[in-house]
């Protein structure tokens, strides 16, 4: 062990003795407070009532207001609009154009687009799942649009609505 200089030790005493007498401070010491408890029920109720006036609006930033509002209805509304107002069986993806198959729930301009294009190369859809095989749609997609879509098939493409049967 190191010689320690007259110096270190007497510091090395201090440090022991006040961490000692610390601890014996702590341990004759109780360590419960007797503060009571205050109840602010009448002090909320003051402000509330004296604050009633405090919440009226200010006619100078009213329209600043009106107008952030305004435009997050008019954003809200531009994306659910129209995907709410969609009837259940209402798209025929063998016939549905491109913007009609936008209205589809996670249907963007792109995959309606994709979906058009595969129908064009490969034919009708028989089933819904064959929508699997279009890019950009996979199964979660299609289980969110699928109360959507029904499958009409034509005889020909020169049938009358009337004519079209259910698979």
């Amino acid at each position: 062990m190191p010689a320690l200089t007259n110096r270190e030790r007497r510091a090395l005493t201090a440090v022991a003795l006040i961490v000692v007498l610390s601890a014996a401070v702590q341990w004759m010491r109780p360590h419960k407070s007797a503060t009571k408890a205050f109840d602010y029920t009448l002090q909320d109720s003051l402000f509330k009532a004296l604050s009633v006036d405090t919440f009226k609006t200010d006619p100078e930033t009213e329209p600043y207001k009106k107008s952030i509002k305004t435009s997050k209805v008019r954003k809200a509304k531009k994306r659910k609009s129209v995907k709410e107002i969609l009837a259940p069986k209402s798209i025929n993806p063998n016939t549905a154009t491109a913007a009609e198959l936008e209205r589809l729930p996670r249907i963007g301009p792109k995959t309606a687009q994709a979906i058009v294009r595969y129908r064009q190369k490969h034919g009708p859809f028989r089933s819904i799942e064959e929508l699997d095989k279009v890019k950009r749609i996979g199964p979660k997609t299609i289980e969110r649009i699928r109360p959507f879509l029904i499958l009409l098939q034509a005889k020909s493409k020169t049938d009358s609505i009337s004519n079209i049967k259910e698979p």
